[in-house]
């Protein structure tokens, strides 16, 4: 595990990230687009030349929780990624508390789907690391020491 931010590594996150934010994007298109209603916004119009730069906040935060989650936990598991998810998740949202108190309008309805959906990401993406990020065997990886 000393070369966890390797090629193989960083190309898997990217991959997850992607998978993320197209299910958060359609999450909030689909299930709840009124979610936002009298929430401080930009207009739609104004969001869209910035999705690039909301999905780079995706890709690296979820780059830093997956490598956060191989150095925390580097025996890994399905029980360590849902565990890792959950309270690294509720981790990933706590700004979104702090706005809460400080931004008008926001409702306790918005802050409990946020933390809700900010765990259930990221415990879809510890999973999605687990099946797909297999570490190369150590006899392979490394020469047999006498």
């Amino acid at each position: 595990m000393k070369h966890v931010l390797n090629a193989r590594f960083l190309v898997t996150c990217a991959i997850i990230s992607v998978l993320i934010f197209v299910a958060d994007i359609a999450f909030h298109a689909t299930f709840v687009p009124d979610l936002y209603v009298g929430y401080p916004q930009r207009a739609a119009g104004d969001m869209a030349p910035l999705m690039p730069f909301l999905f780079l906040t995706y890709l690296v935060q979820i780059t830093m929780f997956l490598w956060l989650f191989v150095r925390l936990y580097p025996e890994r598991g399905i029980g360590k990624a849902v565990w890792w998810g959950l309270w690294g998740g509720l981790f990933v949202v706590l700004p979104n508390m702090q706005f809460f108190v400080g931004v008008a309008g926001t409702t306790w309805t918005l802050l409990a789907v946020q933390v809700v959906e900010a765990i259930v990401l990221l415990i879809a993406a510890g999973i999605i690391f687990e099946f797909v990020y297999r570490p190369r065997a150590a006899s392979a990886a490394e020469p047999a020491r006498a």
